[in-house]
């Protein structure tokens, strides 16, 4: 698990502070949603699918409880209703859905509902459930869970009913209560005895009160003290629930105390758990019992729980502690290898690699690494077990000339279509097949896969799709598979791949269904195809309106600028047509008598609209109108050598590419392309390389427009929108001495001009 929320870790029981540190922070922004179009840190949502067998194409990358499931599920095992809501409930706590939906829980509201209803008991109070663990260090725990609230709701309505609203107890009770939560957040307030004339059900609920409040107030010995004296008062209804709650002050010592007396309190706590389990008679408390004694085993001797946990996660039977193992197991793991806040335990590392590793684990950790060395082991065990795990490993690992690809190549041929890992099988015979370049078998094995009838996750689609891609015949065959539909968008502010809900954001559902380009597709469109294709492209009715849309701009603009005067003219009535709002801007530049009036044309309506771009753009791509400048500074374009770089390492970052496959700028040649085209695709990119970022290239034309023809009208405007542009462009070291040149032209030669009065900063942003 490469992800792990510290939020999230404190949510599931307290002892979860046993595994390390708390560390709340948010990242920094802004950040722009994007599309997802093949998840890499998880499976496609909704996540239940994936525990019902829809494994899609299997990622090394995927957090290891994912992994788990996997290699379960291939192994022909099965999990039931109740396991299958288990493993969706640890993955949504662990991907922060709990968190983002704490909004639905009304614990505290139904608190202060029932709060209401009790006469006389002041003003409502506010109430925050995280407190830090000292003062000025700014770690936070979660101090007061939902299930707290919801006890007291439950008692209070219980106190009402026996005593009355508008009681004396019910007051007293409710006002005690106050003092108990206030404790949650910070503070030292400890509720006063009940008097001795009172119920004995309110001086038991009295007793409760006080050591609860100990036990929020962080004071853990005096709340064990106070907890084991109600365990003790089996008149108490609290005396089982004490029990288990002397074992939990014990946890939070240990967990937040001195770090010298934790084993003791670790070790006093076992003992406490395994009496509850033997004498408590309510199945809750005792299931509650069995996870925190789990917990606390696993902080004492993690060694041997990693072994206990992976036996039972391994066996294919119903498993009732499969939420709190898996959630244990993965923890332990991430401490093994250092995936998580801590360092490796070596102490820890070394204990576990003493014991023979069981295979789940062993595949797990296998399959997910990238040393060379994992190819023979994957070999090695496929061959001893025969497994389809260890097939799938070894086939992930493998290239086309290794000695052994054939028989694996024959195994996996041999797996059903029924098969867990059959997208996974198919996808690495699939990219086997490109890299011994068989091409035509390749494209039989990718349309059956896109068929109809593969009910395949839109991120496995997507990799099929990109395979195919690769495969095109020709133009047509290019344009059909280079559209994605979107897995999902997020924003992925914290890494976690977390979809936005579309039906809540009112800009994406604008978006929702249409076919995007992914950065694969962008690549070859901007380093593979020349203009005359791009201005095929634009006309090619396989593609959707907007994505002809974007590709006829992206045509155009290129064919402006490198003053392609055939493309240029050819693609005016596309572009009018998709893009009506510059028609006129068009209109001028075919009304064109000569090169210098054509390129005054083109460059005024290029600073006009600065979502005019050279390179076709992936994924959700400017969503500001192409006449208006945008906030962020995404306007005209970036030096072309460095967007290419940065949509590769884009690509790299966001994982957005097919893992494995080559990468497009690289190694991908479409084999309709003839050499003609390919030459000439070469010349324009170095031509539009040599060109740099556009607010240099349009402050350096504007000045030339100026020197060349002085009196025409548009020069002024031309001057005032470069010069604006070396300020919300993609700018660099030279881009302040053209705002410099421009802005000191604008000013000698056009002084009284309204343009001159709305310029009156040159910018140096470089």
């Amino acid at each position: 698990m490469k992800i792990l929320s510290p939020k999230i870790l404190i949510l599931v029981v307290v002892a979860i502070l046993l595994t390390g540190g708390l560390r709340l922070s948010n990242a920094c922004g802004p950040f722009s949603r994007y599309a997802i179009f093949s998840f890499s840190k998880h499976p496609d949502f909704p996540l239940d699918k994936y525990t019902q067998g829809e494994l899609g194409i299997i990622q090394p990358n995927y957090a290891r409880s994912y992994l788990f499931v996997a290699y379960r599920l291939m192994k022909g095992g099965k999990f039931n209703r109740q396991e299958q809501m288990a493993l969706t409930r640890l993955w949504n706590e662990r991907l922060d859905f709990s968190i983002q939906n704490e909004a639905a829980d009304t614990s505290i509201a139904d608190w202060l509902a029932a709060r209401k209803r009790v006469a006389g008991v002041g003003a409502e109070p506010k109430i925050e459930v995280w407190r830090e663990t000292a003062p000025k260090e700014y770690n936070y725990f979660y101090n007061c869970p939902s299930d707290a609230f919801r006890t007291a709701t439950k008692t209070l309505e219980a106190r009402i009913a026996k005593f009355g609203a508008d009681s004396a107890e019910a007051k007293d009770w409710t006002q005690a209560q106050d003092a108990v939560f206030a404790n949650c957040s910070g503070g030292q307030t400890i509720p006063d005895p009940a008097s001795s004339s009172s119920s004995p059900i309110i001086q038991s609920d009295r007793a409760y009160q006080i050591a609860a409040a100990h036990f929020y107030a962080t004071n853990f010995d005096e709340a064990k003290t106070h907890f084991e004296k109600i365990a003790d008062d089996r008149a108490s209804e609290w005396h089982e629930q004490a029990r288990y709650l002397v074992a939990r002050s014990l946890i939070r010592k240990a967990s937040l105390g001195d770090e010298a007396a934790r084993k003791d309190s670790l070790t006093l706590a076992e003992t406490q758990l395994k009496r509850v389990l033997s004498e408590t008679t309510q199945a809750a408390l005792r299931d509650s019992a069995q996870n925190l004694l789990s917990l606390v085993r696993m902080r004492l001797n993690p060694a041997e729980r990693v072994k206990e946990l992976s036996q039972s996660l391994s066996k294919n039977e119903p498993n009732n502690h499969l939420y709190q193992e898996l959630w244990d197991y993965t923890i332990l793991l991430d401490k093994y290898l250092g995936d998580s806040d801590q360092p490796v335990d070596e102490n820890f590392k070394k204990a576990v690699d003493a014991v023979e590793k069981d295979d789940m684990t062993d595949w797990i950790l296998t399959f997910e690494s990238e040393e060379k060395e994992t190819l023979d082991r994957s070999l090695a065990q496929w061959e001893k077990t025969n497994s389809i795990p260890w097939l799938i490993a070894a086939l992930s690992k493998i290239d086309a000339r290794h000695a052994k690809t054939a028989s694996l190549v024959s195994a996996a041929e041999r797996i059903e279509p029924t098969s867990t890992a059959y997208a996974t099988a198919q996808y690495h015979l699939i990219r086997l097949l490109l890299e011994r370049n068989e091409r035509a078998t390749a494209r039989v094995k990718l349309d059956a896969m896109l068929t109809g009838q593969n009910a395949l996750p839109a991120s496995s689609a997507n990799h099929f799709r990109h395979q195919r891609m690769l495969l095109a015949n020709d133009l047509d065959d290019f344009l059909k598979f280079a559209q994605r539909q979107p897995a999902a968008f997020s924003w992925d502010d914290d890494g976690r791949e977390n979809a936005i809900d579309i039906k809540e954001d009112e800009e994406l559902k604008a978006l929702a269904g249409r076919a995007m380009f992914d950065n694969d597709a962008a690549q070859i469109f901007n380093e593979k195809f020349p203009l005359s294709l791009l201005t095929e492209a634009a006309s090619h009715r396989t593609l959707p309106e907007h994505l002809r849309k974007q590709v006829a701009l992206t045509a155009w603009t290129r064919a402006a600028i490198l003053d392609d005067v055939e493309n240029g003219k050819a693609l005016v009535p596309v572009v009018s047509a998709l893009a009506p709002e510059l028609k006129s801007n068009l209109d001028s530049y075919l009304a064109a008598t000569n090169a210098g009036q054509r390129k005054s044309a083109a460059l005024y309506a290029i600073l006009k609209f600065p979502g005019l771009q050279t390179l076709v753009t992936s994924n959700v791509g400017r969503l500001t109108p192409l006449g208006e400048r945008d906030i962020y500074r995404d306007n005209w374009w970036c030096a072309v050598a460095d967007e290419s770089k940065a949509a590769t390492d884009e690509s790299d970052e966001a994982t957005q590419e097919t893992p494995k496959a080559p990468a497009a700028s690289e190694k991908v040649e479409m084999s309709f392309l003839s050499d003609t085209q390919k030459a000439a695709a070469k010349r324009e990119r170095a031509q539009l390389i040599a060109l740099g970022t556009a607010p240099n290239y349009l402050a350096r034309e504007a000045i030339e427009w100026a020197n060349r023809t002085p009196n025409d009208p548009r020069v002024p405007e031309a001057l005032h929108i470069a010069i604006t542009a070396t300020r919300y462009g993609c700018t660099d070291k030279e881009t302040g001495k053209w705002s410099k040149a421009a802005f000191q032209l604008l000013h000698k030669r056009y002084p009284k001009s309204v343009w001159a009065r709305k310029t009156p900063y040159w910018f140096n942003n470089g």
